[in-house]
């Protein structure tokens, strides 16, 4: 009875999930056709929980399973990972590189957001590779890869053609591909293989 009873509050979990995915989504599109610079904020939570359920339903071990089932600390250490992971990604490009800016945002906004955000579009990367490598898990794996690749760009990137958000400045680099630096498809290979890596890191130590 109470393993059943455990089912259900898992189902439940899970539809609830799924349900804040798309309202989040919702919310999140109508702020950015409304031009509001902090849209991106609540689809980073909505993609997230979208693509862990998606992957889920394909029968793969997720991030949300890890709160699920009560796992904290794993989570945690996958969130402090993606953290530091993220942290850095923006201190060298932003920071050091200076290859793009935001265009709303102001320096302290991103130092006190990037350790909190960072995880959760992360997360959602691992999730979408999870996902889309459960059809192609006969193919090579650079299969799954670039086609994260692909869905990561279509979802973040074209959205950012038409509000600028964030502006790329890339020197040496000026090929585009609708409108997107070539240089940014390339490095997005880094936002789908780091959280790969680091979920496999974190794992081999639990």
């Amino acid at each position: 009875m109470k393993r059943g009873r455990r089912k259900k509050e898992k189902r439940g979990i899970r539809g609830l999930s799924f349900l804040f995915s798309i309202i989040l989504i919702i919310i999140s599109s109508s702020a950015y056709f409304a031009k509001n610079p902090y849209w991106f904020y609540g689809a980073v939570v909505g993609v997230w929980l979208l693509f862990d359920n998606l992957s889920f339903w394909r029968g793969n071990k997720t991030t949300l399973d890890m709160l699920i089932q009560g796992r904290y600390r794993k989570f945690s250490l996958i969130f402090i990972a993606l953290a530091i992971f993220g942290s850095l990604i923006e201190s060298i490009g932003n920071g050091l590189l200076d290859f793009w800016d935001y265009s709303y945002l102001s320096p302290f906004t991103i130092v006190i957001t990037t350790p909190l955000v960072y995880p959760f579009i992360l997360m959602s990367f691992r999730e979408m590779f999870s996902f889309i490598h459960s059809f192609f898990r006969s193919y090579p794996v650079a299969v799954s890869v670039v086609l994260s690749m692909l869905s990561g760009i279509v979802i973040w990137e074209t959205p950012n053609v038409y509000s600028m958000d964030w502006i790329y400045e890339i020197p040496f680099m000026d090929f585009s591909i609708f409108q997107i630096n070539i240089a940014v498809i390339i490095g997005w290979a880094i936002l789908i293989l780091g959280p790969i890596y680091l979920y496999e890191l974190v794992e081999r130590f639990q």
